[in-house]
């Protein structure tokens, strides 16, 4: 989209109310992150009337959390910064990586049609992405791999653009951001981390901080947006623009099912005055469940994930499973094939000054950098601290089995942690009393 954004200037409604009964829809989605977003405005590019269920007071859910860093190979953008790269190189390295794990037939058409999909959204929606100059592939060692072009992450975005809708996306988690609220990505961390070196870095830093701390006095939250609330923000700017239909705090409480298909729900919204609104809808296109992991589910984790602890996880809090719940009894199948049921992480662990527990992802500032090594509970070294985030967890997990290495110990020397700092301490070496504290 090349055209100027203007500011929006009218709320959109979120009350179930506003739908009648029986009402009926060209598509219905569950869940308000990054995939029920891209299925929504998707569908509307299309000319369909969509209707888009969020059960949390806000939307985004672990995708407004997160970087949203996308691994799609073959976009625009990437083959502009890697014009090497080739679909039968991708498919290489997803036999490699995957092997019968999944269906190569299936992997074609993602192959296929992940450019495709990306285009159709930045030649109609306000989302827009860029991609970095170097971005390995995480299983590198790999035949088929690159070290550029396949990862895409959301440009920055101004939040003043969603007028008085800014409130509506989830903030991100405050230990990602700096200086009570700011948020910041690589290009901001790299200048901030200069800003006493050089006359950019230091220009850079002050117009971002400036820029901060006029929001803070001017609107209820930051407006400059990076990696995950940028992509929500943009998508949740083109869902209004094109007169998508948003209901939060609305749960999904059946699936209208007529055979083997899915035809609509059952949604109820509670009101302030402890009643519900409720509402049967229709759906001429199906159902799209994007209603996000099992995280919050009082039983399926446990049986799933019986080694973890809930209080460890800094996803979305409305991922409770419910909506799997409901697709399970209708039918539906979880997948199978891949080497966990979730996705891993390693993270530390803080107690905030509210009492809540902050999780910390160690996702790449530190734990792969020179000065750091990870030992287990005996205090030995047994992995490559540089390995993707999700193999490093999956590694503490198997290790643990026999040596105790959850948790496992970041150790790393003074300047280490001045320049790349540790999880939760800023590099610079600065604002150590607290956790020293913690011990």
């Amino acid at each position: 989209m090349t055209k100027t954004l203007l500011p929006l200037t009218q709320s959109i409604d979120t009350r179930l109310s506003q739908i009648e009964d029986q009402e009926a829809f060209d598509l219905v989605v569950i869940g308000s992150g990054g995939a029920g977003f891209s299925a929504a405005l998707n569908a509307t590019i299309d000319g369909a009337r969509v209707l888009l269920v969020e059960r949390m007071a806000h939307v985004g859910g672990t995708t407004a959390l997160s970087a949203s860093t996308s691994w799609v190979p073959g976009t625009k953008r990437g083959l502009a910064v890697n014009p090497e790269d080739t679909p039968e190189r991708v498919a290489t390295f997803l036999n490699n990586a995957v092997g019968d794990r999944s269906d190569p037939k299936l992997r074609q058409v993602f192959i296929d049609n992940g450019p495709l999909a990306i285009a159709k959204l930045e030649d109609h929606t306000a989302l827009q992405f860029q991609v970095r100059p170097l971005h390995p592939d995480y299983l590198s060692e790999l035949e088929g791999s690159v070290l550029k072009g396949r990862a895409i992450e959301p440009q920055p975005f101004d939040g003043k653009l969603l007028g008085p809708n800014l409130p509506l996306v989830l903030n991100p988690i405050p230990e990602f951001t700096v200086l009570g609220g700011m948020m910041v990505d690589r290009d901001d961390i790299f200048h901030l981390m200069r800003l006493t070196e050089t006359w950019q870095s230091f220009s850079y830093s002050v117009r971002i901080i400036v820029r901060h701390f006029l929001d803070k006095l001017l609107h209820p939250r930051s407006t400059r947006l990076v990696m995950g609330n940028a992509m929500i923000a943009r998508m949740l700017y083109s869902y209004i623009e094109r007169k998508g239909l948003l209901v939060t705090q609305t749960e999904v409480t059946q699936l209208i099912q007529n055979g083997n298909a899915i035809e609509g729900v059952v949604l109820q919204q509670p009101l302030p005055n402890g009643e519900k609104t409720q509402r049967t809808i229709h759906s001429r296109g199906g159902v799209v469940m994007a209603s996000g992991g099992f995280n919050r589910h009082p039983t399926r984790r446990a049986a799933m994930l019986p080694r973890s602890n809930a209080s460890w996880c800094p996803v979305g809090h409305g991922n409770s499973g419910s909506a799997q719940d409901l697709a399970l009894k209708a039918g539906g199948q979880l997948g199978t094939g891949g080497l966990s049921h979730a996705f891993w992480a390693p993270v530390s662990i803080r107690r905030r000054a509210d009492g809540t527990t902050a999780a910390f992802p160690h996702f790449v500032m530190d734990r792969g950098k020179p000065g750091m090594i990870a030992v287990d509970g005996q205090g030995l070294r047994y992995l490559n601290e540089s390995t993707s985030y999700h193999l490093f967890a999956l590694a503490m997990q198997t290790h643990d089995r026999n040596v105790p290495s959850v948790p496992t110990w970041l150790v790393c020397d003074a300047s280490a942690l001045k320049r790349y700092g540790l999880g939760m301490i800023r590099p610079g070496g600065k604002g150590l009393k607290p956790f020293l504290t913690d011990g």
